[in-house]
């Protein structure tokens, strides 16, 4: 069982739907264009209802606005793998502004043309809550908007803000609104079905680990991560030790059995950012993101010591042999895994049930 407190336990080591995604390396991209370029906006929206004295809220949230949306920028920028916090943080700044926004035209001060301009808007947080979250998250953050702005406006018609003009503009946008949502949740489900029939193109039927076609798109990713940015990035390569021996003499069904097991003792020791994959057969790699040398090593061998514990009867004992290799800025996924491969041969031709460095 993994251990609580060590960092390498309770890994999810399943491909994920977000690498197979053409949108994920998009995303960033994408938020460094647009967080500028919101910043830019929020300050020539600022400038504009400082000369046409318009609400309050503007004057005050929209400096905001433009510092948080710099701030985020300068962060992405600088550290690339922030995106998980800084792009839904991003989205929760709109969020704010927008109902903050719309709470003091519906409660305090219509607006004479029916609807804030600002509600123009709210269809861009629908869009992003999808691309940012996860569908059912994405739904219900959705859904929670919308109810919130109807019972803003609903508070507004009960203090006699609202008029027809304003309930005609109103029925309106909620229609609109639900249409909106429920046409991004359409095409959220048709895109998680394609790239669900694409997973299975990267999955070992047998233990459900990542295969080796997985491996080839994931090494280039992270090579590209140590080339820029100077990451440390390290491999290890497991073959089990006399497995063939273990099919012939008590036959495959009990040899998967094997492989199953060796994939549960994985998960147990293995960080989330971990990806192990099946390569073939009884040879496994695992792939350490920000993870030095040493450290490598250091996992290696609570591997195999892992695994010289572990107990499948009939079985009598199993030993694995580990190559492990750090990578340099020059390397290719080739000249990477050739060297953990060269280690793990290295391995067997000194006795096996050792890890070597390549």
């Amino acid at each position: 069982m993994a251990q609580a407190g060590n960092p390498y336990t309770g890994a999810n080591l399943y491909p994920t739907l977000e690498l197979l995604d053409p949108l994920h390396p998009l995303r960033r991209r994408m938020a460094l264009w647009l967080l500028p370029l919101g910043a830019l906006l929020a300050l020539v929206a600022f400038a504009a209802s400082r000369a046409a004295e318009l609400d309050p809220v503007d004057r005050f949230l929209l400096p905001f606005l433009a510092l948080g949306f710099s701030l985020l920028a300068i962060i992405l920028w600088r550290f690339p793998r922030t995106s998980s916090w800084v792009l839904p943080l991003a989205h929760l700044l709109v969020v704010g502004y927008l109902l903050t926004t719309l709470a003091y035209q519906l409660l305090i001060r219509p607006n004479p043309m029916g609807l804030s301009p600002a509600a123009y808007w709210v269809p861009f947080v629908y869009f992003s809550s999808f691309l940012f979250f996860q569908t059912r998250q994405a739904v219900r953050l959705a859904l929670l908007y919308l109810l919130a702005l109807f019972l803003l406006s609903l508070l507004g018609s009960f203090r006699g803000h609202l008029h027809a003009e304003h309930l005609n503009a109103l029925a309106q946008f909620f229609g609109a609104n639900l249409a909106y949502v429920g046409l991004l949740y359409m095409l959220v489900r048709v895109r998680e079905g394609y790239l669900e029939a694409r997973l299975d193109a990267y999955t070992d039927p047998l233990t459900n680990l990542r295969n080796r076609r997985y491996l080839d798109l994931v090494l280039e990713r992270e090579l590209f991560r140590v080339r820029r940015y100077g990451r440390p990035l390290s491999l290890l390569i497991l073959d089990l030790d006399h497995f063939k021996q273990v099919n012939d003499r008590y036959g495959h069904p009990v040899g998967d059995r094997v492989l199953k097991s060796l994939t549960r003792c994985l998960e147990d020791h293995l960080r989330q950012s971990d990806r192990a994959v099946r390569l073939g057969g009884e040879e496994f790699a695992i792939l350490l993101a920000e993870t030095p040398l040493a450290q490598a090593v250091r996992l290696a061998e609570r591997l195999r010591q892992a695994v010289a514990a572990l107990r499948i009867p009939p079985v009598e004992g199993l030993s694995v042999s580990i190559g492990v290799a750090q990578a340099h800025p020059e390397d290719s996924p080739l000249s990477l895994l050739k060297r953990a491969d060269d280690a793990l041969y290295q391995a067997k031709r000194r006795g096996k049930n050792r890890v070597e460095v390549g």
